[in-house]
């Protein structure tokens, strides 16, 4: 072979090598993690060009047990995603029952209404729930979306500032989520939140759930605020413990008849 086929074939081989280099440093950045052993750009560790492997190591200086070993990775550790509670939450005597985010606890502040015991508490996978509130009130007439804007009223958030989405009617059930920006006024800190409004058979009441947490944390935890949403049950109202009425206080008891005495 003459001096200028052999430089012809050398810049091909040449060629050949950089392609396969470019090929492999792409492959690598489409999965997001380069191949055992290699760095950017289709070398090694150390950043010397990466060199062809197998055949006989003493033709492969840097290869064998005188190279870089390649870096062993296990497969990556699975997202935390929160889950509910395994057992349901009892609220007002039975009346409620729903399945909460695990490592959040309410209290009742009455007989209907309940709310969180801190005014901050953590998901099993850390991301916070900011407000959640479940209790139920006698059914108005307002409309519907009426009284869905009275209960953010209550919770402090102004309905100007209220974005909705994702929402869903039946009836007088409502399902809907919320993007609160910061209310200039008061100052309320950007929220995201689901609430869920309910009736039951044969009852004067409306139930309620309200799920909040920061703006950062929604992506993370709404489908589990939807999940609890779907678990808040309602008792029927025959299986319901009835009202406690005080009973009237007894009045006294009037003599039958005046007892008269004869003089004798």
């Amino acid at each position: 072979m003459t001096a200028a086929r052999v430089s012809v074939a050398a810049l091909v081989l040449a060629a050949f090598s950089g392609l396969a280099c470019a090929v492999s440093a792409s492959a690598s950045s489409s999965t997001g993690q380069p191949p055992a052993g290699q760095g950017p750009a289709g070398t090694h560790g150390t950043g010397k060009p990466a060199l062809q492997t197998g055949g006989d190591p003493a033709s492969n200086p840097g290869g064998g047990t005188g190279g870089a070993a390649p870096v062993a990775t296990g497969p990556a550790a699975p997202a935390c995603v929160p889950v509910l509670s395994d057992l349901y939450t009892s609220l007002f005597g039975g009346r409620v029952l729903m399945r909460l985010p695990k490592g959040v606890e309410l209290v009742e502040q009455n007989g209907f209404y309940a709310t969180m015991a801190a005014s901050q508490q953590s998901t099993s996978c850390g991301a916070p729930v900011k407000y959640m509130a479940v209790g139920f009130f006698q059914q108005p007439a307002a409309d519907l979306m009426k009284v869905r804007d009275q209960l953010l009223e209550l919770r402090g958030i102004s309905a100007a500032t209220v974005t909705w989405s994702d929402e869903g009617t039946r009836g007088r059930n409502y399902t809907g989520a919320y993007a609160a920006a910061q209310d200039p006024k008061t100052s309320a800190p950007a929220s995201r939140g689901w609430l869920v409004l309910r009736e039951a058979p044969n009852d004067k009441y409306a139930y309620f759930a309200v799920l909040e947490t920061d703006e950062a944390s929604w992506p993370g935890l709404s489908a589990l605020f939807q999940e609890a949403g779907r678990h808040l049950l309602v008792k029927p109202r025959a299986l319901q413990a009835p009202e406690v009425v005080a009973p009237k206080p007894e009045e006294p008891k009037k003599p039958k008849g005046k007892t008269t005495v004869k003089a004798k």
